[in-house]
């Protein structure tokens, strides 16, 4: 080996070098677990996120921390990523995800990453999506509340709120809003004239078409219903998302001359 040869082996690896500065900077979460468990190298931001998990002299012992976390990780193979709720600062919950990534044989570098922020927007997701069940729920009672009274279908009874709401409209903009097929949207049209409540007329632009629209007596009979949830509506405002279902619910209620929960005793 030449002189020059012996000087480039004994000098450390720029590039090397380069990585284990960032890895050693970077904020998410690294730790390196060997064969036996054992943490080969961590970097700061693992132990800042570790920290809020840990027990006593916990932090003295990370690897074990960890696999207390996640205890799939003491067995063989790689787990798929587990997400742990801690006490976080001020005793705010905080989530911490441990991600396992081969990084050698038998050795795992473990991700620690927080997922505080995207959890809780989870769960805002996951709660809206209850409430807006809940809502669809409760506007299929209100519906089927409200047809009961006209003696008429509960597509019949849709028909009436938006033929109310919108003002008279071509079968197939009804059959679509209420995801009928063309025969079954006529039937129920049919069925509304028998009773009164809606007329078909002459489509003013369209010589083929024609329009549904509610007549004197469709319109006397509708709106005071749609009033009633209206108050109901307006007795809960300011209205929430999480209002919507029980205003639903009350209404329908109402419609069938039923108490509601609280005085049912």
């Amino acid at each position: 080996m030449t002189a020059e040869q012996e000087t480039t082996a004994t000098q450390p690896d720029p590039t090397a070098e380069d990585l284990l500065a960032f890895l050693y900077r970077c904020p998410v979460g690294l730790v390196e677990l060997g064969p036996d468990g054992e943490v080969r190298w961590i970097n700061p931001a693992a132990v800042r996120l570790l920290a809020p998990a840990a027990n006593g002299t916990e932090l003295d012992d990370i690897g074990g921390l960890i696999r207390r976390l996640d205890p799939r990780l003491a067995a063989a193979g790689v787990p798929p990523p587990v997400r742990v709720p801690v006490d976080g600062p001020g005793g705010a919950e905080m989530w911490i995800e441990l991600r396992a990534i081969p990084s050698g044989p038998a050795q795992l570098m473990v991700v620690v990453l927080d997922v505080s922020r995207e959890q809780r927007l989870q769960g805002q997701v996951d709660a809206l999506g209850r409430r807006l069940r809940e809502v669809v729920a409760a506007t299929g009672a209100y519906r089927r509340a409200a047809a009961s009274t006209l003696g008429i279908s509960t597509a019949a009874a849709g028909v009436l709120e938006e033929l109310l709401d919108r003002g008279p409209r071509t079968p197939g903009a009804l059959a679509r809003w209420l995801g009928l097929s063309s025969t079954a949207l006529t039937a129920v049209v049919d069925q509304l004239e028998r009773r009164g409540l809606a007329v078909r007329t002459p489509h003013p632009d369209d010589r083929r078409s024609v329009l549904v629209e509610l007549t004197v007596e469709g319109r006397s009979r509708v709106a005071p219903l749609l009033d009633l949830l209206g108050d109901r509506i307006e007795d809960a405002v300011p209205a929430t998302a999480r209002d919507v279902g029980a205003v639903l619910d009350a209404a329908a209620l109402a419609l069938r001359g039923e108490p509601p929960p609280a005085a049912r005793g």
